[in-house]
């Protein structure tokens, strides 16, 4: 008991000296000294904690604005699109009334709004109608690699805001033209094909491959001089064997154009 009196004695005064010297007690220095360790963990933690809230939030942000970006970046890719495809619509038009200045008819611009999916159909649609100017007959053109326009069809029917074409291979199409370098005349017609007949020719023309096919003029349908196609094939024609027989490919890539050139010509004769 006493030992225990002079023990407790002896921390007060201690104590007191240590508070004395340290202005803080004993058993706040020795309660600390055992809670420090808890202390800074938790200090620890809560920093930690800190910081991963920290970025956590500033991720959120940067995802944010990565999204935001995103959608900025699609629409002007959508732009620049939407202008390019202006651009090239405004040079093909350009393009257009450039080489063919020389056929004086009026001429309009239409745009191929439907083909069928079919390679070998001859039948497109333009956005070009009444309203325009347009009947039935009237030639249908398309440029040569913006050094010429070649005949690639005709109009066959007219509503009032679009058009009805056929192409030079639709089977119920045919031309009156000519061989440009021996004058020969024949006539052109579609066979649902890549290529088209050229048909009663003289059983003497010297046309070969190679050979440029052209219209004449003489069908009242189309002016002369419009290109048309290359001989590739020429043969005895099997059905009239009076007659030589060719087989024509088109100047034009019927299956890869997106405007067409109309001529505002009405045949020259009643039919």
């Amino acid at each position: 008991m006493k030992k225990a009196v002079i023990i407790i004695v002896i921390i007060i005064l201690i104590s007191s000296i240590w508070y004395g010297i340290k202005r803080t007690s004993l058993f706040n220095e020795i309660f600390g000294f055992l809670l420090s360790p808890f202390w800074k963990s938790a200090s620890f933690l809560g920093e930690k904690s800190r910081v991963f809230f920290k970025n956590y939030v500033i991720l959120i942000n940067i995802k944010k604005e990565n999204e935001k970006l995103k959608k900025e970046n699609l629409l002007l890719r959508s732009q620049l699109a939407y202008y390019k495809e202006k651009d090239r619509i405004y040079k093909t038009i350009e393009e257009f009334y450039k080489v063919s200045t020389s056929l004086d008819y009026p001429k309009i611009i239409g745009r191929i709004i439907y083909r069928p999916i079919d390679p070998f159909s001859g039948v497109s649609f333009i956005d070009k109608g009444r309203n325009d100017g347009l009947f039935p007959q009237m030639p249908v053109l398309a440029s040569v690699n913006g050094e010429a326009v070649a005949l690639v069809g005709q109009v066959v029917e007219v509503y009032k805001n679009w058009s009805k074409i056929i192409f030079i291979t639709d089977p119920s199409f045919a031309a009156d033209v000519k061989i440009q370098r021996t004058g020969d005349r024949g006539i052109l017609v579609g066979k649902a094909e890549k290529y088209c007949n050229l048909q009663y020719l003289p059983p003497a023309s010297e046309l070969k491959p190679g050979d440029e096919v052209l219209t004449s003029g003489q069908d009242a349908l189309f002016p002369p001089g419009i290109l048309v196609g290359k001989v590739i094939i020429v043969n005895k024609d099997p059905v009239q064997g009076v007659f030589k027989f060719a087989e024509v490919k088109p100047f034009v890539d019927l299956h890869n154009i997106d405007f067409v050139l109309i001529l505002l010509k009405l045949p020259e004769i009643p039919l």
